[in-house]
């Protein structure tokens, strides 16, 4: 009797302790989930960086490149003054205004071609959170089936505990 009773004890222990066991893998698994999560959004975060510093270098460039068209208007009036020319119409009116348009013109490519890095960067910063988002749901659907994987062995050893209570007459139902 006492073999039996010490059967049945330790089949139970046992499910307890895969039960124990799967709980900690469980948690394991959703800390793992949460952790790849932050580095995702980490990464989103530096995205934000690098959107601050793409803008902040397009409005420096952008000063840079009024001050040198500036500069480049003032040389072709100096040249045509130089010459004798009158400044205030005929070509070198045309030269300065076809001058201003092609700025205009490269000014608004470079504002187009911010405005898709920004684009760019806004897609990568929604791809990297619904990365960490899948990455915890990964986590918590990993830890839910490892809990249920230790309810399972858990009652699979109550079931094998009582089948042996249940032959070796450990328990008398009369």
């Amino acid at each position: 009797m006492f073999f039996e009773a010490l059967m049945f004890g330790t089949t139970l222990l046992q499910g307890q302790s895969q039960r124990r066991a799967a709980n900690r893998a469980a948690e394991a698994a959703r800390e793992v989930g949460e952790f790849n999560a932050k580095l995702i959004e980490r990464d989103a975060e530096l995205l934000e960086r690098q959107r601050e510093i793409i803008n902040r270098n397009a409005v420096l460039e952008e000063r840079q490149a009024r001050y040198r068209f500036r500069q480049q208007q003032g040389s072709v009036v100096t040249a045509y003054s130089g010459g004798g020319i009158d400044v205030s119409e005929g070509t070198p009116m045309a030269v300065l205004r076809q001058n201003a348009r092609e700025f205009e013109y490269d000014m608004a490519i470079a504002d187009f071609n911010l405005s898709i890095a920004n684009m760019q960067i806004n897609d990568q910063q929604e791809s990297a959170r619904l990365d960490a988002e899948l990455s915890r749901m990964e986590g918590g659907a990993q830890a839910a089936a490892l809990r249920a994987q230790g309810r399972s062995s858990f009652l699979s050893s109550v079931g094998q505990a009582a089948r042996i209570g249940y032959e070796t007459k450990l328990f008398k139902i009369n």
